[in-house]
């Protein structure tokens, strides 16, 4: 070996760097300064990176809001099915909100013009509304309602009992003029409130206008509240309002409604009299057909409850396609759109609880079942004077909807003539 010669051990071989690793590199760094550069330019255009932070939060936001509003608008549906069926099977909530109407109307006897027509309940709490030029203050125990919207009485209510509630309200004393009932219906919910309104409080000629398809609900769900067992009402459904029902024309309806002398005159007492309220029900009058439905409703033998825009003086109940149902001179905004269901559900326990009344109304002692003794004999005259004699339990009263929903003892007075908030 010569001393110039090295050992293969001590070289190092470097590797030449490749030309389109640089190349990429290159690109990768110009494409980042020139997006840098376009990014800086549209801030600046935008007012700065704070605006430009704020824009593109709020955007996010409202992309996100977008995105979770179908579900959100589902489970908001579903809860409000649930409520409201809630508060229609219950025959004791039906019972409390015409009671509440009821006190509302007697504390209001002494204000010219002034009467309950709608009512706001949600546990805990409930809210009546006033029409009347100047709210008078609310005696005891009512409360002034400061909340936006209209002009309401409040009241703090039991959560548990709604005999409780009852019992504590005010008796309604009667005032001067036909005994009249109220009839509240359940129009929808608005802010986790269930929201009544009084059909036989103002000119008793209420339509339904919109969307044909939500205004057709709304005017069944009505008709099928109105219908129940206890409700006061007696509906007469005409022909064209529900393509499953083929009732009387309308015109018939209308001249026997003409034809009928009140049942003061043929000598039957007052309270009789408006115990049941008659609720016509139909679709589409014609000009002439509408003007005696104003007629019948205004002389208040009836309440009209039509589908469609009529003339004259009533209330109009607007529905849209999502179901908001808004009557701004009413103060009423509300979603209509959980009724139906909710209504569905209601009359199916009203069914379940017709059926089971028979057997609730049967003695306790048929329910249970002999015990088997240990040997047949005949019973000795010794055994049944010293065996202790159990009094006889009085079988439990039947709850049904018929007798929960019944009208208390004493109920709200007014004229049967209509009236508004204008009136003094």
């Amino acid at each position: 070996m010569t001393a110039g010669t090295r050992a293969p051990g001590h070289l190092i071989a470097l590797a030449k760097p490749d030309t389109s690793v640089w190349t990429m590199i290159l690109v990768a760094v110009v494409v980042l300064l020139l997006l840098f550069l376009l990014l800086r330019h549209v801030v600046r255009r935008h007012g700065g990176w704070r605006r430009c932070r704020r824009r593109v939060a709020r955007e996010l936001t409202l992309t996100r809001r977008a995105f979770g509003e179908p579900l959100r608008a589902y489970r908001r549906h579903r809860r409000g099915v649930r409520t409201l069926a809630r508060q229609l099977s219950d025959p004791r909530a039906g019972v409390l909100v015409r009671r509440l109407l009821d006190a509302a109307g007697a504390a209001l006897g002494d204000v010219p013009g002034a009467f309950a027509y709608g009512l706001r309940t949600r546990p805990g709490w409930a809210a009546v509304q006033i029409a009347a030029r100047r709210l008078p203050d609310p005696p005891a125990p009512w409360e002034a309602d400061d909340g936006p919207g209209p002009q309401s009485w409040c009241l703090e209510l039991d959560n548990a009992d709604h005999a409780a509630d009852v019992a504590a309200l005010p008796d309604a004393a009667p005032r001067a003029g036909t005994r009249v009932r109220p009839l509240p219906v359940a129009v929808g919910m608005a802010d986790d409130a269930c929201v009544h309104l009084d059909l036989a409080a103002g000119p008793r000629m209420i339509t339904v206008e919109g969307d044909s398809a939500a205004r057709t609900r709304l005017l069944h769900a009505l008709a099928a509240q109105l219908d129940r067992p206890g409700s006061g009402a007696s509906v007469t459904v005409t022909d064209g309002v529900h393509p499953h029902h083929h009732g009387e024309r309308l015109d018939t309806v209308l001249r026997e409604l003409q034809d009928t002398p009140p049942a003061s005159v043929a000598g039957e007492p007052q309270e009789v009299v408006t115990a049941t309220t008659g609720v016509v029900v139909c679709a589409g009058p014609t000009r002439e057909q509408a003007r005696t439905l104003g007629a019948l409703a205004a002389s208040g033998t009836a309440v009209c409850l039509v589908d469609g825009p009529v003339p004259g003086h009533s209330w109009a109940l607007r529905v849209d396609a999502r179901g908001r149902v808004t009557a701004p001179e009413l103060g009423l905004y509300a979603d209509c759109a959980p009724l139906s269901r909710a209504v569905a559900a209601a009359v199916r326990a009203d069914r379940r609880r017709s059926r089971r009344a028979p057997e609730r109304g049967r003695p306790v002692e048929q329910a249970v079942e002999p015990r088997a003794l240990p040997e047949r004999r005949a019973p000795q005259p010794s055994d049944l004077t010293e065996e202790p004699t159990l009094p006889v339990q009085a079988s439990p009263r039947t709850v049904t909807g018929s007798d929960l929903l019944s009208e208390p003892a004493t109920a709200r007075t007014r004229p049967a003539q209509a009236s508004s908030t204008g009136d003094e």
